[in-house]
């Protein structure tokens, strides 16, 4: 029975807690939100274009292998569609 009373109360805590808070902010807290995402994302800028400059190769790299191997396979189905239309 106590474990009962346990789960119970576990479910409507937890089912409860899933919904989600509606927020409104004034024009001064919207306001203020933007200031600071403005000067995150100023001081994350640089740091992404290192990384894009970084990464751009190995990427770039990656894309056309990709691309290669799509074309090869797409091939590979093509010629075997063939063979067997020639059977």
């Amino acid at each position: 029975m106590k474990i009962l009373i346990v789960l119970i109360l576990l479910v409507v805590t937890l089912g409860s807690g899933c919904t989600e808070r509606e927020i409104r902010l004034s024009a001064n807290d919207r306001q203020i939100v933007d200031t600071i995402y403005l000067r995150r994302l100023d001081s994350l800028r640089p740091i992404w274009d290192t990384l894009c400059v970084t990464n751009r190769q190995k990427m770039l790299d990656a894309a056309v292998d990709s691309l290669v191997r799509t074309r090869l396979e797409e091939e590979a189905r093509l010629r075997a569609r063939i063979k067997q239309q020639e059977q």
